[in-house]
């Protein structure tokens, strides 16, 4: 069975699909920090900080464990969130692509 019958599915998917960052952002924000804080404190560049939040850069395992020193959250959390993002990512597209090609 299809994970996807129909374009609005697919549709739905993608406004339901949330990336790591989304995450990282709710936690900074409980925690009153601001981005640039936040990559001041994990000795990172505000740039990756702001790739990660847009899902433009991957959470890496070294990224993982500097937000669990930083936010208290495992690295672990951080990492599945990270693959299971990349996996309804991927999913997304296929089913896109074979949408076009019936199309």
């Amino acid at each position: 069975m299809k994970k996807f019958k129909t374009p609005d599915d697919i549709q739905i998917a993608k406004q339901l699909l949330s990336p790591p960052g989304d995450t990282i952002k709710d936690t900074i924000k409980m925690y009153n920090l601001t981005q640039t804080e936040l990559a001041e404190r994990m000795e990172v560049a505000e740039e990756t900080i702001d790739d990660i939040i847009k899902a433009k850069t991957p959470i890496t395992q070294e990224i993982a464990t500097k937000l669990e020193r930083i936010l208290a959250i495992p690295a672990d959390f951080w990492l599945k969130r990270e693959e299971d993002y990349q996996i309804q990512l991927h999913e997304i597209q296929e089913a896109e692509q074979t949408k076009n090609k019936h199309a």
